[in-house]
């Protein structure tokens, strides 16, 4: 019985030995054998294009814990060159530091003798994740269509883990062709969960980085636009990378300057836009070369719960240059990155375009509201454009949230050298008092009172002119003539009597309702929606006088 008790005491004292040795030596023992073989995996997996360095490892073999300090994945320069040379180096490069990295789940036994590694968590902080873009800019690069799982498969077997963190990225990315451009995103946070590197996974499409989900998300990001007038935002950006999904809250495209700071700015007149969404999202999107600046590509996009407000100050002179050449399909075929997006949808969205007059330093607007609107065959891509060359934009809205309205333009996606599209419109009965809000600040007159039944066209245009037929139906027509006076609109008696009159139809709902056929010539300074403006009004007018 004594001896029992020996026996048991001694293997007590063993195990307890080899538990506190286990828990306080840690890394002792393994730290340089670790090392070397994670820096052998990433030599074999990246062709010996990268080097890892790494400050020190701590192992808890008792509670499978590992914890990294200080990493860096460096580019061994010698060896891109050699790569460049053979036209087998990638485009990009990447250069990473991390501070921390702790993995759960660790089994020492399984790396050291080149088995199957089964992991729980990495939870990687404050990594600096920098790409270099592009490195190689030769048309001849042998594209390497070889696996990772095949180039590290003689180190390791399979390996599987069930959760990636990132917190806290700064992600640089360095455009170097011709004068470089960095891009900065902070405070990045990933989530890549269920990745398995086998024989069967390095072939699953569905799977992004070996991940069969991977979250993305990105804290605010703003960009100054080239002309230093603008600024591109968001609030957050959301990426799915494996099912390739895109979610932004908050999108804006916002003035650097209040609207009478920004007339400061300019020495020739100009547009002020203010862009704004509560949120977008995107399906089967290109994700990484839209965040390159190379592409967008998508199958649909969505926007949600927007305001544009155009704003436009006549008091700047204008530059006297012609602007042929900006509609909208025209505009979209000089971007100099390709753009392919089937479907975009935008829903509940409201555009106000203010104008501030500089006869009465008044300003008025006009706007649409309750916007829902498809757009689609989005592209400048030549094969795209000879499979359907026509893009169309549909929408309906509530002009002056008093008129039901609808527009489709159909732009010609082969003829935008010579800019031609139509438009055809329709909007429903509504009291035309509403128009004041525009009238009397820009127009000079106040509709008393008008009951429009209908207003329909067709407007066929291009660079030069258009051709439209305008249908206007209307009744108790009755304005009142009106003039700047020390701040103020007065009215104008007599020129108001004239016009209601000798001038002016009260009513043309009976068989003289027809359709006006008019022509417009184009002022070469004048934009895109001031022809279809001013095509309308021309119809309106020669119907109601």
């Amino acid at each position: 019985m004594k001896k029992t008790w020996i026996i048991v005491s001694i293997i007590s004292v063993l195990i307890i030995g080899i538990f506190l040795y286990l828990k306080f030596r840690k890394s002792a023992d393994f730290e340089p054998l670790i090392k070397a073989k994670l820096q052998q995996l990433v030599k074999d997996g990246s062709n010996g294009l990268y080097v890892l360095n790494l400050d020190k490892i701590e192992v808890d073999v008792i509670d499978s814990k590992v914890k990294v300090h200080n990493a860096e994945l460096l580019i061994d320069s010698a060896r891109l060159k050699v790569l460049i040379a053979q036209g087998t180096s990638p485009v990009d490069v990447y250069k990473i530091s991390v501070s921390d990295i702790d993995i759960d789940g660790f089994n020492v036994d399984d790396l050291l003798n080149k088995k199957d590694m089964n992991l729980n968590i990495i939870n990687i902080k404050n990594p600096v994740v920098e790409i270099f873009h592009p490195v190689n800019k030769s048309d001849t690069i042998k594209k390497d269509t070889s696996s990772l799982y095949s180039k590290i498969q003689k180190s390791i077997g399979r390996f599987q883990l069930n959760m990636l963190a990132v917190s806290n990225m700064q992600f640089i990315y360095h455009n170097i062709s011709g004068k470089e451009k960095t891009t900065n995103f902070n405070n990045v946070s990933m989530k890549f969960k269920n990745i398995e590197i086998d024989s069967l996974t390095q072939f699953d499409t569905t799977r992004f980085l070996y991940a069969k989900e991977a979250l993305i998300q990105f804290g605010g990001y703003t960009a100054r636009t080239a002309d230093s007038l603008y600024f591109i935002k968001t609030d957050s950006l959301t990426l799915n990378a494996a099912r390739k999904t895109l979610n932004v809250t908050g999108l804006y495209f916002t003035p650097r300057y209040s609207k009478q700071d920004f007339s400061k700015q300019l020495k020739f007149y100009k547009d002020r836009y203010d862009i704004k969404f509560n949120t977008a999202s995107f399906k089967n999107i290109d994700w990484y070369n839209l965040f390159l600046g190379e592409s967008f590509n998508a199958t649909q996009a969505e926007l949600n719960d927007g305001t544009m407000e155009v704003y436009a100050d006549k008091n700047i002179p204008p530059s006297g240059k012609s602007k042929m050449g900006n509609y909208p399909h025209q505009m979209l075929m000089k971007l100099t990155f390709p753009v392919n997006v089937d479907t975009i949808l935008v829903k509940n969205f409201k555009l106000t375009y203010t104008e501030l007059n500089p006869k009465t330093e008044k300003t008025g607007s006009i706007i649409f509201d309750d916007i829902q609107g498809v757009i689609t065959n989005v592209t400048n891509i030549k094969e795209n454009i000879a499979a359907n060359k026509i893009m169309k934009v549909a929408a309906t809205s509530k002009l002056m949230s008093a008129g039901n309205l609808s527009a489709t333009f159909m732009f010609d996606l082969t003829k935008t050298k010579t800019g031609d599209f139509t438009l055809d419109g329709d909007l429903g009965a509504m009291d035309g008092t509403v128009l004041n809000k525009a009238t009397k600040p820009l127009g000079l007159f106040e509709v008393n009172s008008l009951s429009i039944k209908k207003l329909k066209l067709h407007i066929k245009a291009n660079n030069d002119n258009a051709h439209s037929a305008v249908f206007f139906v209307y009744d108790d027509l009755k304005i009142t003539a009106l003039k700047p006076d020390d701040g103020k609109l007065k009215h104008r008696g007599f020129l108001s009597f004239v016009a209601n009159t000798f001038i002016l139809n009260k009513s043309n709902t009976g068989n003289e309702a027809e359709n006006k056929y008019v022509f417009y010539k184009r002022d070469p300074d004048r934009s895109f929606f001031s022809l279809i403006w001013k095509s309308i009004l021309k119809g309106i007018t020669n119907t109601a006088s």
